[in-house]
């Protein structure tokens, strides 16, 4: 049986996740782990001047080293890898010199998050027994939260995906009952035509920066945010039906 304190160790990774946005959406143990974490890597796009993950995490960090790695917004995927090389040879470095290192990450380490590059290096350095992943709430869930509907029931499929493909989300839509996007970016009103398109444009929300103090914004109507820039962080969710439960009998 698991002890109620989870117990951070020197020499261990923890990747952590930190929520969409809110400090207090973090759970007990992504605490914990922050605060017994000797060093802290806390990613930043070249794109930003501030880590998000680190504003969240502000109020928990005592005489913590943290270390901020910036990473390229680039779809150049060895620019992009070797980036992430550097930063997952850094973390063994400080896990052998018996250093507890966390990093921490926006949402949930295990979607489409920065935890996700150096997870599999760290594997092939560390080893699996000195690799931790704290679970965090993902802006999708936080985003549903600002409406009365469920994600799924009974025996409906959600799908989780980029919408950088219209030509991929349009088969997704085929074949779910729930539909999640994230990086909606410049494709927001080649969207809204496709949903308009399958007479889905009504059962459609949108939210920006989900949780994030003063910056959030929801959109139960996909119809008002035709001449929108989302930026980013956007979240549409597209209730397409329910899936009938099937006579088994």
């Amino acid at each position: 049986m698991k002890s109620n304190s989870f117990q951070v160790k020197k020499g261990h990774f923890y990747a952590v996740g930190v929520g969409p946005g809110s400090s207090d959406l973090l759970t007990l143990r992504a605490v914990e782990v922050i605060r017994g974490s000797q060093v802290i890597i806390c990613p930043r796009s070249a794109a930003s001047r501030n880590s998000l993950a680190l504003e969240i995490i502000s109020g928990f960090i005592l005489d913590q080293e943290v270390i901020e790695h910036v990473y390229p917004m680039s779809r150049n995927q060895e620019e992009v890898m070797d980036s992430w090389n550097q930063a997952a040879m850094l973390i063994s470095s400080l896990c052998r010199q018996g250093k507890s290192v966390s990093q921490v990450t926006l949402g949930d380490p295990h979607v489409y998050s920065t935890c996700g590059y150096v997870l599999p290096r760290l594997e092939e350095n560390l080893g699996l027994d000195r690799i931790h992943v704290i679970p965090g709430v993902t802006a999708f869930q936080a985003s549903a939260a600002n409406f009365a509907q469920s994600l799924v029931i009974q025996e409906d499929r959600l799908t989780l995906m980029p919408a950088t493909d219209m030509e991929e989300v349009e088969k997704a839509l085929d074949c779910c009952e729930t539909l999640v996007l994230y990086k909606i970016g410049k494709n927001l009103t080649a969207l809204c035509k496709l949903l308009q398109t399958k007479g889905l444009e009504n059962k459609a929300r949108m939210v920006l920066n989900a949780e994030m103090p003063g910056k959030e914004k929801v959109y139960p109507d996909m119809d008002r945010t035709l001449e929108r820039e989302p930026g980013y962080l956007a979240c549409v969710i597209v209730h397409v039906g329910h899936r009938s439960w099937k006579n088994t009998d």
